[in-house]
């Protein structure tokens, strides 16, 4: 069965940090990894379509400004994209979302393993 994990990841120093990210975007991590504050949602193969690019950067759209006052930078964040895959990996997005994400100046990250 495919499965596909969507994950904002951004990381941060201290938990003071990781607060201050839950409270400027409204929502709480869902995964504890290391200093890194991870909001991640898992999509199954019979799931209706998730736009996770955008859902992301919805969740970042004027925030930069509060962000870098926390001392958290565009560097400090990635979108990933983590696939499972039975019998061949294709992947296609749309040049809208590869644009917006290009022009946010956020690392785009994708993962692909066969289960």
């Amino acid at each position: 069965m495919n499965k596909y994990i969507y994950q904002l990841q951004i990381v941060c120093l201290d938990k003071e940090q990781r607060d201050r990210i839950s409270d400027l975007l409204k929502a709480k991590p869902t995964k504890q990894m290391g200093n890194t504050w991870c909001l991640e949602i898992e999509e199954k193969e019979n799931d209706d379509y998730f736009d996770f690019i955008n859902h992301f950067l919805g969740l970042l759209n004027d925030k930069y400004e509060q962000l870098e006052i926390a001392r958290i930078t565009k560097e400090d964040i990635s979108i990933w994209l983590l696939y499972a895959y039975n019998d061949q990996c294709n992947i296609e997005f749309s040049p809208n979302d590869l644009k917006r994400l290009g022009e946010s100046g956020i690392r785009f990250c994708i993962s692909c393993w066969q289960s």
